[in-house]
């Protein structure tokens, strides 16, 4: 999102000032920038031994994280050490299967395991006595229950916790885990659409240029706090909610004709502040002024808050299931920039717990998603601060990557989830458009550890997210979509439209040229009015008098994927950029299509 980018603008530029007071004066000659171009491939080549180096920075913080739940498991009952391994639907889809290591001193107990159902609001068992399945302490023990829990509630969406009788009581023995295989009851079973890496985040008033330009992918912002309203009742669990039928014939018009011209359609979930339904909102947290918080967690703290997520996550998934008339919403990023709470308010928290908060409501999202289309991608967004707090964030803020290993952790702690990863590489600073020389600024390194990622460095997220700790639960390599990202066409003043279609060309080719970068979506249609009047143009093309004026970015986008087009339409970028040929910056480049 561009609101806070304002700011961040000013503060990068002052910092960016900083770094480059000393190269302003310099000029670099052709020959110099040839051998610069010559230095980057060694050191991409190079660049996995260094990665190896510093794949003990993420083992001591996995090792920091591991010793925290270690340290909570050590308060649970006596002298038992348990833990829950697996939790999946078995292949009828009638039940679920349980298994756990529970071994140790059982004195005081009456000998036998008990499995809770326990939802996100619950803490502890409370002096429950409603336990779903019994059996005994041992290694590789195994539960079975049924799915369902009454007439139309499913268990999907539950966690389980093992438990001991005590006297009267049954105490927790081990941290909750979840459903881990959601996908097996879906109806739809078809692989997930990516008919290529172009895409753009559409305005709905313009679809026509959007399609013009030949997109696979598209960007759609849902505003969940218009979701619930009047003129659709929607019945789930026993209850009956009331939808915004205006908002969801905005979406079923724009999903529809985007999904019916084949392309890809990626919804980013948007939890502004809520008056109507505030169980939406957080627990415990207050509406902040627009200027220190945009948006806000879900909340599935409370039961009514978690049914309420639950009913809007259900109905988004099945109406945009490709089967009924509305069109396929095949990717979802719940959150934006989640690394920044201005755009996730929750409150006052650590990196540790605020991303837990994130990932329970994130991953009822996931359920739902998954539970009716099973290929869809699931993601949570960041921006391209990685290991830097975010300079622009007047409320909570954390390293990019901190968030990525505390989202991991808890995914290996309370089952795991195929989740993906959108990221948003913007310049740094921002006011430019020129990010093949962001390195200068001291804040853009190949390294896992640089300040940022952008275009620069974009390979840096890739091998990060290759590291066999990152991987999925398969060994996979996780989805990676870039779902926010653009260049200003001007800069203190001046018209940089050369620049910024040489942007433009330059990063969709690092993505073309990267397996592991699923989707590339610029930001911006059209200029915003208000980026323009603090020098930003985003857009691919302007507005003037009512009218949109194409820039040069719009035609370079709109070919940069023909084949028998791309590398007419970019000559003019390698001049610009200061090399002879792409393969200069680009090692085993080809030209996409080829």
């Amino acid at each position: 999102m561009q609101c806070n980018k304002v700011k961040a603008a000013k503060q990068q530029s002052n910092e960016a000032a900083k770094q480059q007071s000393n190269e302003a004066a310099k000029q670099q000659s052709s020959n110099a920038k040839k051998q610069q171009s010559t230095k980057q491939v060694c050191q991409f080549k190079e660049r996995k031994m260094a990665l190896q180096g510093k794949t003990k920075n993420v083992a001591m913080f996995m090792l920091s994280m591991a010793f925290t739940a270690l340290f909570s498991t050590g308060a649970f009952a006596y002298n038992l050490s348990a833990k829950v391994k697996d939790v999946e639907i078995t292949d009828n889809r009638q039940e679920i299967q349980l298994q756990m290591d529970a071994t140790g001193d059982s004195s005081g107990t009456d000998g036998s395991v008990y499995i809770f159902e326990i939802k996100p609001y619950q803490t502890d068992l409370g002096g429950r006595t409603d336990f779903i399945a019994k059996g005994s302490l041992g290694e590789n023990q195994k539960f079975n229950f049924p799915l369902y829990a009454g007439p139309g509630e499913l268990r999907l969406y539950s966690a389980f916790v093992p438990a001991v009788k005590v006297g009267s009581r049954y105490e927790m023995i081990a941290d909750r885990r979840y459903i881990e295989n959601p996908e097996v009851v879906a109806e739809n079973q078809s692989p997930a659409l990516n008919p290529g890496k172009k895409g753009l985040r559409v305005d709905p008033n313009i679809l026509d240029d959007a399609l013009s330009l030949n997109i696979k992918h598209a960007g759609v912002d849902i505003p969940t706090q218009r979701f619930f309203g009047q003129g659709i009742s929607y019945s789930y669990e026993g209850k009956t909610f009331q939808i915004n039928k205006e908002l969801i014939d905005q979406l079923d018009g724009e999903v529809k004709r985007l999904s019916d011209s084949g392309v890809a359609v990626t919804a980013i979930l948007l939890n502004a502040w809520n008056n109507t339904v505030p169980e939406l909102n957080p627990i415990g947290v207050k509406e902040l002024p627009k200027e220190q918080a945009v948006y806000y967690g879900f909340n599935v703290e409370s039961e009514q808050g978690f049914r309420a997520v639950k009913a809007m996550a259900s109905f988004l998934a099945k109406r945009y299931n490709g089967q009924n008339g509305h069109g396929k919403i095949t990717n979802w990023v719940v959150g934006n920039e989640i690394d920044n709470q201005y755009w996730n308010y929750e409150g006052d928290y650590d990196v540790s717990t605020y991303t837990k908060k994130f990932q329970r409501a994130f991953r009822v999202f996931y359920t739902a998603m998954k539970s009716v289309s099973a290929n869809d991608n699931i993601m949570f967004s960041l921006d391209h601060y990685w290991n830097m707090f975010p300079e622009a964030a007047p409320v909570g803020k954390y390293k990019g990557k901190d968030v990525v290993l505390a989202f991991h952790h808890f995914d290996n702690l309370e089952g795991h989830m195929d989740f993906g990863l959108a990221l948003h590489p913007y310049p740094y600073p921002i006011s430019s458009p020129a990010f093949w020389d962001d390195d200068k600024t001291g804040k853009v390194n190949d390294t896992i550890d640089s300040p940022i990622i952008n275009f620069k460095n974009l390979h840096v997220i890739t091998d990060f997210m290759q590291l066999d700790s990152m991987k999925n639960k398969k060994g996979e390599v996780r989805k990676i979509f870039l779902t926010e990202e653009g260049f200003t066409s001007i800069q203190k003043g001046q018209d940089k439209s050369d620049e910024q279609a040489a942007a433009v060309a330059y990063s969709y080719y690092i993505v073309d040229n990267n397996p592991y970068i699923s989707a590339y979506l610029m930001s911006r249609q059209e200029d915003s009015d208000d980026e323009v009047k603090h020098g930003l143009a985003f857009g691919l093309s302007s507005i003037v008098n009512h009218q949109l004026v194409h820039k040069k970015a719009h035609s370079v986008f709109k070919y940069i994927d023909d084949a028998s087009a791309t590398e007419g339409t970019t000559d003019f970028a390698r001049a610009i950029i200061g090399i002879d040929s792409w393969d200069q910056l680009i090692p085993n480049f080809r030209f996409p299509g080829r």
